[in-house]
């Protein structure tokens, strides 16, 4: 096992910072793999996209050290300090963290396959689910139990979210797409209806929701075991046009897919309207805090004919709880049914 002076290592940082900064142009990119870094204080340290594996880093500060896409594939960091830590994309299959410190720890898409995850410190079921796989991994047999409740895939038990939910009682939510006038929109059912205007409604919607957020694949999406829908956590990150919305969805579905899935789609208006509270609970929004709240308002695969023939989006808002028609460019959550 390789082992450093203070200031060697202290050399191979600086190196490694210089790497990261030009983009690899300058510098050299840490191999520490297989080093003896037991105790080593590597607080606030830039090591992204370092090769750590097989180090030994029992009982390290890394307190807030940056491991973005850094491998530790095998190392030792036992009763390590990585509390504010970012790990996301990291590489810790079959690395030992038994009783390192994991509070506030960023663990997003994060592989912890076969990893040692026993008596660790701060860790909650929050930080799990943001996770790329747990298969494998060690675990209380609290902890398993709450993972395969919330997020069994993450243990590659995949399938039981999708028996549950045909199991369940589900509210269907019509998926063909239509032309709708003003009147059908307002007639939808299970929604609430606080002021009818000449172009739509604000209201909310009346269905009991059973939201579950997870991560698959790295991908978030919110599953509703009340309707048998899957969303797209978040969505696109800009407005578009209505036909450039469906060219999104496209891109969307092309190679893999999001979340292992290729049958992504605009909502229907009644799908979309089912995301509507009563009140505000997600900053300023009409929308539950699983959702992001980036989209504000999102178009939906549902039209309205002008009798010029002109045909325009049906869009619901978050910030006001607004559904109507409308000629504007919207953000896009999209949605899957789940079989």
């Amino acid at each position: 096992m390789s082992e450093f002076t203070v200031s060697e290592l202290s050399k191979i940082l600086k190196e490694h910072k210089r790497w990261c900064d030009t983009d690899g142009d300058e510098g050299e990119k840490t191999d520490l793999s297989d080093a003896n870094l037991i105790g080593a204080y590597l607080s606030y340290t830039d090591l992204s996209r370092a090769n750590l594996s097989g180090a030994d880093l029992s009982g390290a500060c890394l307190s807030e050290a940056d491991l973005r896409g850094a491998c530790l594939s095998e190392a030792n960091l036992i009763e390590a300090d990585l509390s504010g830590a970012d790990l996301r994309g990291a590489d810790l299959s079959d690395t030992d963290l038994s009783g390192a410190d994991l509070n506030e720890t960023d663990l997003s898409n994060a592989n912890l396959r076969s990893a040692n995850l026993m008596r660790v410190r701060g860790l909650t079921i929050e930080q799990l689910s943001s996770v790329e796989t747990l298969c494998d991994a060690e675990l209380s047999s609290e902890r398993i139990k709450q993972v395969r409740k919330k997020y069994p895939h993450l243990l590659g038990e995949r399938g039981l979210e999708e028996k549950k939910l045909s199991k369940s009682k589900i509210i269907t939510k019509r998926s063909p797409y239509k032309t709708l006038s003003v009147s059908q929109v307002q007639s939808m059912p299970n929604v609430s209806i606080r002021k009818e205007t000449g172009w739509g409604f604000y209201g909310h919607s009346t269905t009991n929701h059973d939201y579950n957020p997870k991560a698959i694949r790295g991908d978030k999406v919110v599953v509703d075991s009340a309707t048998g829908l899957m969303w797209h956590q978040s969505g696109s990150d800009e407005y578009m046009k209505w036909n450039k919305a469906k060219e999104w969805i496209e891109d969307l579905n092309s190679e893999e897919g999001y979340a292992g899935y290729q049958d992504w789609r605009l909502p229907t208006v009644d799908e979309a309207a089912s995301l509507l509270e009563s009140g505000k609970k997600n900053g300023n929004q009409f929308i539950d805090p699983a959702f992001s709240k980036n989209q504000r308002w999102i178009c939906t695969g549902d039209k309205f004919e002008f009798e010029d023939g002109t045909e325009v989006a049906w869009h619901v808002h978050f910030l006001n709880g607004h559904v109507g028609r409308f000629y504007i460019s919207s953000y896009v959550r999209p949605v899957r049914s789940v079989k």
